[in-house]
C-alpha cells in the first residue's frame, strides 16, 4: 500500500492547481480554453457520454433530431498527466520507492479533486505498455496505486520521448507532474515539452548521498544505465567541486521549470518523504 488512510483523509482536503487555462470536456474546478458549464450560456455541441443529461436541450432534439447539450463559460477539471521515472538511475538509495508515493500522493489528490488522471513511465522497449490507466474517481485509485505498484526501475532513460508520449497520449490539455532524478541527457527538453499544456510541477527526487555524498578517497564510480566506469580521487577539493556542480544543476532544473510555466519542488528520497513534499508543493502555489 503506497498510501495509508490517515494521509489519503489528508489528501481529501487539498487541490491541485494550475497556472494556465486548462483544455477538457467534463466539468470541474479549473479555468477553461472554452466554454463548459456555469450560468452563462455560450453556445451547443453534441452530447457526449458522461455529460449531465438535464443539459440536452429537449427542444432542439425534437427538431433536429440531434442531442446537443447546452454549454457555458464554465470552469473544467483538469486532466493531470503524471510521469514516473523508472529508469536504472532511481533504483539508488531509495529513489524510486520516494517517486512511487510521490506519484501516489499527486494521483490520488488529483482524483480526489475530481480531476482526469493518467499515469506514465519512462518509455522502454514497448512503448504501448507504458501508459498506464485513466481514472476520474476516487473510486479508480485501487487500480492505479496496483499499476503504481507493480513497477520496478530498470533500463536507460529517454525522458524527452516519455513527455513526447505523454503529451501526446490525449487531446485534452492540462498540467504534467514529472518524477525524475533528470539524472538523464535531454532532461531540459523533456521539462520545455511537458510545460507546453497547462503548466504543472517537475519533482526532483535525489538521494541523501547525492545531496551531501560522504565519499573518500580513490574510488571507481559505476553508471548503473551505461555501466561506465569511472576512477576518481574524492578530497576535500573534489567533494567541494560537486557540490558547486550540483547547486548549479538545481538551479538550472529549478530556471528551466519556470521558464515553462512549470513548479519545481526538490524531494530529498527517504520512507518519510511525503511530509516534507507535500509542504512544499502548498509553498510552491502547485497544491493548495
Amino acid at each position: 500500500m503506497l498510501l495509508d488512510s490517515e494521509l489519503r483523509g489528508r489528501l481529501d482536503r487539498l487541490a491541485v492547481t494550475t497556472r494556465r487555462r486548462v483544455r477538457g470536456v467534463w466539468g470541474g474546478g479549473h479555468r477553461s480554453v472554452r466554454t463548459g458549464e456555469s450560468l452563462d450560456f455560450a453556445d451547443y455541441r453534441e452530447y457526449q457520454p458522461g455529460d449531465d443529461f438535464r443539459r440536452i436541450d429537449y427542444n432542439l432534439w425534437a427538431r433536429l433530431g440531434s442531442v446537443l447539450i447546452r454549454v457555458f463559460e464554465a470552469e473544467e477539471e483538469a486532466p493531470v498527466r503524471v510521469l514516473v521515472d523508472a529508469s536504472a538511475s532511481m533504483e539508488f538509495a531509495g529513489k524510486f520507492q520516494t517517486a512511487q508515493k510521490m506519484a501516489a500522493v499527486v494521483s490520488y489528490l488529483s482524483l480526489a479533486s475530481g480531476e482526469r488522471v493518467r499515469l506514465a513511465t519512462v518509455p522502454g522497449p514497448d512503448r504501448r505498455s507504458l501508459v498506464g490507466p485513466w481514472g476520474r474517481h476516487v473510486a479508480a485509485w485501487p487500480q492505479m496505486e496496483a499499476w503504481l505498484e507493480q513497477l520496478q526501475p530498470a533500463g536507460g532513460t529517454d525522458l524527452p520521448g516519455a513527455a513526447r508520449l505523454v503529451i501526446g497520449s490525449g487531446s485534452l490539455r492540462g498540467p504534467a507532474v514529472m518524477i525524475s532524478d533528470l539524472l538523464a541527457a535531454g532532461w531540459q527538453r523533456s521539462v520545455d515539452l511537458l510545460g507546453t499544456g497547462a503548466g504543472g510541477v517537475v519533482v526532483h527526487v535525489l538521494a541523501p548521498q547525492e545531496l551531501n555524498p560522504d565519499l573518500t578517497g580513490d574510488l571507481t564510480l559505476r553508471d548503473v544505465e551505461t555501466r561506465e566506469e569511472l576512477a576518481v580521487s574524492m578530497d576535500g577539493r573534489a567533494v567541494s567541486r560537486y557540490r558547486e556542480r550540483l547547486d548549479s544543476f538545481i538551479a538550472e532544473a529549478r530556471a528551466r521549470a519556470r521558464r515553462a510555466g512549470m513548479d519545481y519542488v526538490l524531494v530529498p528520497a527517504g520512507p518519510n518523504a511525503a511530509e516534507p513534499a507535500i509542504k512544499a508543493l502548498i509553498e510552491a502555489g502547485a497544491v493548495r
